[in-house]
């Protein structure tokens, strides 16, 4: 591939000098300077994917411990139902007993 781009370049440069009379120097230094710059691209794009994969799997190992979370306080949240409607219904009954305490201690103040 780059024995191409190299090649295609240089039959480029016999145009351009062809058409405006100016040279363009395609030589071995630039053959491997653009191999360089491929590698440095290479790097930088091989970084950002690992990054972004790090991100994606730190992402999805907290959904998965979120999701444990949830159904084990589902579970929990089963087993104190009933206790919720006895406190449910204490607490009821404890709001009528104030009403009633209320009412006698408005009829003490007059």
């Amino acid at each position: 591939m780059f024995k191409t781009v190299h090649q295609s370049v240089e039959s480029a440069s016999k145009d351009f000098f062809d058409m405006l009379r100016r040279y363009n120097y395609v030589t071995p230094t630039s053959y491997l300077e653009l191999l360089n710059s491929f590698k440095e691209v290479l790097d930088f794009k091989r970084n950002e994917v690992n990054t972004k994969r790090s991100r994606l799997q730190t992402g999805l190992d907290k959904l998965s411990s979120t999701k444990n979370m949830v159904g084990t306080m589902q579970q929990e949240l089963e087993i104190l139902q009933p206790q919720l409607k006895v406190t449910k219904k204490e607490v009821e009954e404890m709001m009528v007993q104030i009403s009633i305490d209320r009412e006698e201690a408005d009829k003490v103040k007059e």
